[in-house]
């Protein structure tokens, strides 16, 4: 199972490197592959979410948080450098064949590695893991061809407040649905930690050995393709008409 760590990067490079791995990938060109990776401050927006109807596009300008898109469905989320973002690119057929098989087995696996952190973490269907009943991870992602693409983050620390004015939303709704790593474990744990108990977990639930690798040329050559056609233009981000792919979650 081939692991890479693409640490801090801009938003829309991180949502084209995902395209670029789905794209490889169902071309047979790279093995199932986890990405590990962080954004900085910044709102995504489901595919066909409204901009306006979905963050706070004032109070984002005033701070400077950047607005972007996913290329799968959804809500919007809010991520910042202390949250910790992971893809897992993989054949279907080997984990499930339909998406909320390979969900739940991914999950399982990424909750087994929290767990060792501290806190019983648990699988909550059909995308969540929770701890204590809060969630500290939710993914989505979807099936095209032979692969599956899951996307998932882990709230290490608390930035409830931020999500909260990003988002439009009350801080108390979302602490009553959110924890993080620090409240439940006492502190936050670093990100090496966080990174390498998920590996082991995700090791043990597919039964593979991790490989720790390194972005190749062709895989940084499809991302910057993909962030100049499609996931990098304006016309992508707003949500006007684009010839470009459709996802759900």
């Amino acid at each position: 199972m081939r692991i890479l760590d693409t640490g801090l990067m801009p938003a829309r490079w991180n949502i084209a490197m995902t395209a670029a791995l789905s794209e490889l990938h169902g071309k047979g060109l790279i093995p199932d592959t986890v990405r590990f990776h962080r954004y900085p401050a910044c709102v995504l927006l489901g595919r066909g979410q409204d901009i306006e109807a979905s963050a706070d596009v004032a109070y984002c300008r005033r701070q400077q948080i950047e607005i972007t898109r996913r290329v799968t469905g959804g809500g919007a989320v809010f991520m910042s450098p202390r949250m910790l973002a992971w893809d897992v690119v993989v054949d279907r057929r080997a984990w499930g064949g339909d998406l909320a098989s390979v969900t739940r087995r991914i999950c399982e696996g990424v909750a087994a590695g929290l767990s060792r952190l501290g806190a019983v973490a648990r699988f909550r269907a059909p995308n969540d893991i929770e701890i204590s009943g809060r969630k500290v991870s939710g993914s989505g992602g979807y099936v095209e061809g032979r692969s599956a693409v899951l996307q998932g983050t882990v709230l290490a620390e608390d930035d409830i407040l931020d999500m909260a004015r990003t988002l439009g939303i009350s801080d108390i709704v979302l602490r009553d649905k959110l924890t993080c790593l620090a409240n439940a474990t006492g502190q936050a744990p670093p990100l090496p930690m966080i990174m390498g108990n998920i590996t082991r977990g995700l090791a043990e639930a597919c039964g593979r050995e991790p490989m720790i690798d390194d972005l190749s040329a062709a895989e940084r050559a499809v991302c910057e393709r993909l962030l100049r056609e499609e996931i990098g233009t304006e016309e992508f981000v707003s949500g006007r008409p684009h010839s470009g792919r459709q996802k759900s979650d």
